[in-house]
Formats: structure tokens, C-alpha cells, sequence
């Protein structure tokens, strides 16, 4: 999965969206824009949102994950490396 790949660059995405929230969750929606469909439906499955707030939705709701605490670094490689939304993501649901 690429989606998360914006949020999981260079520094850690702690750092990112600590730093700057706004460019890291702009990065993040372009990469969940060029996601595969399959990914895309997944993730319009699990969290309960239209493709046309997948994006949006999903990556400002990562954001908050990370500045809460409830998923760091290695989640977010995982995300990217599986492409499957765990429990550990429940918090997408909204």
C-alpha cells in the first residue's frame, strides 16, 4: 500500500506531522490517490467513507492517530508493506 508512504519518509512520521501536519497530510492523500483499487476499496470497506473522502478522510485521521500516539513508525511501515487495516487502525473508523 502506498497510502501512508507520504507519512512514512525520511524522518519519522511523528516528526512529520508534528512539523507539519498540513504538508504531511497533503502527501499522504496523493499517495492514497495513486493507490491501487483494491486498496481503495478496503479502506472504504473498513473505515465507512465514499471514494470521494477516502483520501482526505483517511490521512487526516492518520495524522491524528500519530499525534495521539496510537500507532507510530513501525505501524505505519506495516500499513505500507501490507496494505491491510488491522485492528490497530480501528481508530479510522472514526
Amino acid at each position: 500500500m502506498v497510502a501512508s508512504a507520504a507519512l512514512g519518509g525520511c524522518s519519522t512520521v511523528q516528526d512529520d506531522v508534528r512539523n507539519d501536519r498540513e504538508a504531511a497530510i497533503a502527501r499522504c492523500v496523493r499517495q492514497v490517490d495513486l493507490s491501487g483499487p483494491r486498496f481503495k476499496a478496503h479502506a472504504m470497506t473498513y473505515m465507512g467513507v465514499s471514494r470521494e473522502s477516502l483520501a482526505t478522510t483517511m490521512c487526516d485521521r492518520l495524522a491524528n492517530g500519530v499525534a495521539e500516539g496510537r500507532i507510530d513508525q513501525s505501524d505505519i511501515n506495516r500499513l505500507i508493506r501490507t496494505g491491510q487495516l488491522t485492528s490497530k487502525f480501528s481508530f479510522l473508523r472514526g
